[in-house]
């Protein structure tokens, strides 16, 4: 069996540093790939299958996912993360429509595709608070508590006319003082720009990581008060593993805390359940559900197929379909990496 892979190295993290050797352990050979080349398709003739693990980064979002689809529905050859798995990825409006077409429990969200039908929801409909959201964006980067129909009309001219970047809101918005060099440097480039567009309508420069502005679109979601945590479960295959993350201080963000609870006595059974039943549901293979609590119920608030290793690796054990648990840690990239191989046997026993 030959397993092609293109590496990852996104901001000091790589699945792939771990695929190559585990998967040389199952005496599978690995063929280092390079899919942004201009000979990307030629690359995995001979692959049995095809493995990429692509961030939240816009970059990647453009590439990876058309290049993986391609591969997978044209050269009909498996791929990680299949389509099913992760066409939604980062994509908070899209989760919404699907999770709801699945009936999997959810908060009340609200996506409005005009300017005039937010503003009306806003003004004579909206209870306050609400959650603002992008619909991309990790961490709670692009995550805000909106207290009043003035701070949501806000958001919406915004969202409508001038767009909002990723990693432009809450803590992660620019200060006025810089705080290095690199900061000054921006803040200076933005200054000449300026001048560029008044003088010769020369389009500023843009992060080399966010410059994909969102706008066009209106999330809301219900504010869910008294839920000092979320519940992040993931399922990859026959085994979930489960954390619970407290919410900042003063704040009622729970992702990126980093406040961490791994103790299996925490989690609640029916989210291990309802996040099996979805990725069954859905045919995912490899998904990450955050849970909060609605009148005393979980309900889900997002999904994303990766997410940081070592917080996986940090449980220990997991859970299966049944509900059993079995001790024991475990890499999610070993899990991904036996899945993978065991459905590409499958499929060449049956074929």
């Amino acid at each position: 069996m030959l397993i092609g892979i293109h590496p990852d190295h996104v901001w000091g993290t790589s699945f792939s540093d771990r695929w190559i050797p585990f998967l040389k352990t199952l005496d599978v050979d690995v063929k280092i790939l390079d899919l942004l080349r201009q000979d990307a398709l030629d690359q995995v003739k001979g692959c049995d299958g095809v493995m990429w693990r692509w961030a939240h980064r816009a970059q990647d979002k453009q590439s990876a996912k058309m290049i993986l689809y391609v591969i997978e529905k044209y050269l009909k050859l498996p791929v990680f993360p299949e389509t099913k798995t992760s066409w939604h990825f980062d994509e908070k409006v899209a989760q919404k429509y699907l999770l709801q077409s699945l009936d999997v429990p959810l908060p009340d969200q609200w996506v409005f595709w005009s300017h005039d039908d937010a503003s009306a929801w806003a003004k004579c409909q909206a209870k306050y608070p609400v959650v603002f959201k992008l619909s991309v964006g990790a961490g709670a980067s692009s995550v805000a508590k909106v207290d009043s129909c003035a701070e949501a009309l806000s958001f919406v001219d915004r969202m409508f006319k001038r767009g909002i970047f990723p990693m432009t809101m809450n803590e992660f918005r620019h200060r006025f003082i810089p705080a290095s060099r690199r900061e000054a440097k921006k803040f200076l480039c933005r200054f000449t720009d300026t001048f560029g567009y008044i003088a010769m309508n020369q389009y500023p420069r843009l992060d080399s990581e966010w410059w994909k502005p969102e706008m066009g679109y209106a999330l809301f979601q219900e504010f869910l008060p008294k839920n000092e945590y979320d519940t992040r479960i993931t399922v990859i295959g026959d085994r979930a593993f489960g954390f619970r993350r407290y919410n900042r201080p003063n704040d009622f963000r729970a992702s990126g805390s980093g406040n961490i609870d791994y103790n299996p006595a925490g989690i609640d059974l029916e989210m291990v359940k309802i996040a099996f039943e979805t990725s069954k549901a859905a045919g995912f293979t490899c998904m990450a559900y955050d849970f909060l609590y609605k009148d005393g119920k979980p309900v889900v608030c997002e999904i994303s197929y990766t997410f940081a290793d070592y917080a996986i690796h940090s449980c220990p054990g997991h859970w299966d379909s049944n509900l059993c648990w079995h001790d024991g840690q475990m890499w999610p990239e070993d899990a991904q990496i036996i899945d993978f191989v065991e459905s590409i046997r499958r499929g060449k026993t049956t074929s």
